[in-house]
Formats: structure tokens, sequence, C-alpha cells
């Protein structure tokens, strides 16, 4: 089950960035690493599809790019749900939807303690037990840096 949580999240990544799971530029670098190290810069347009010409809501995509690197993570048991991974990609898509409708907003996505992606962090995520039936994932340490205003 949590080996198809890190497939999916190696398929969100190449969707997110239109790069195929193994880019050969010079070197091979898998899809995973190529987007932690642009985003561990703060480069969060640098991993967005060319092709989206910048037809996205910015914060869409931070949520979505830390929903995929969770889902990657190195052990299993740090990895999401698919409920969790669903369920953050519904407020993904809520944050498209209201963008689309030409509604616009104020807010940022910077996460919260109870966002299995509360914020970017190029170490793993930990999981804690809670009193509900899903685990809640805390960061080993946040960076400070966020999503972009545009």
């Amino acid at each position: 089950m949590k080996s198809d949580v890190f497939s999916f999240g190696v398929v969100l990544l190449e969707l997110v960035t239109g790069k195929p799971a193994i880019l050969r530029d010079p070197d091979p670098i898998g899809v995973i690493q190529w987007t932690k190290l642009r985003l561990a810069r703060g480069e969060i347009e640098s991993i967005v599809d060319e092709r989206m010409n910048g037809d996205h809501d910015i914060n869409s995509v931070w949520k979505v790019a830390n929903v995929a690197l969770a889902c990657t993570a190195q052990a299993s048991m740090q990895r999401p749900t698919m409920i969790d991974v669903v369920a953050q990609l519904q407020e993904c898509l809520e944050l498209e939807e209201g963008r689309a409708g030409g509604g616009t907003t104020q807010s940022f996505y910077t996460g919260n303690n109870d966002d299995l992606n509360s914020s970017y962090n190029t170490n793993a995520y930990t999981a804690t037990s809670a009193s509900q039936s899903s685990p809640v994932f805390e960061m080993v340490e946040r960076m400070a840096i966020g999503p972009a205003t545009r």
C-alpha cells in the first residue's frame, strides 16, 4: 500500500513538472531530487511545467509538490495514507477553482500543524500517533521559505 503512495507521489511530480521520473540533464537525476533541490532554494516557479504558461495558482503548486514529496518519503512509515493525500489534493483543487473562478484571495498556503505538508523540508516527515485514525505528520525541521507572491 505504501509503495503505491510512493509511486503516486512520483506521478504527481511528473504532472507538476512535466519532467520524466529520471531526467538526463546532463547527469541522470530523479524528479524527486530535482524538485527537492529547487524547492530548497525557494524556486517554486522553476518546477512548474512551462506548458502551463503561468496559468496556475502558485499556492496550489506548492501544496501539490509538498504532498508529492511526502508520498516519496524514504521510509514507508513516514508516507501519508491515500486518504490523507486525497484530502490534501482536494484543498489544492479548491485553490485552483478559486483562482479560475476569478476570485482573488489574499491568503497564501503556509501550512499548519494539522496539515501533513505544513512546510517543505529536505528531511523526512515524521509520523506521530494521534487520537484520529490517520497519522499526524510533523516536520523534523522547518524551512523559512514558502510560496512566493505574484
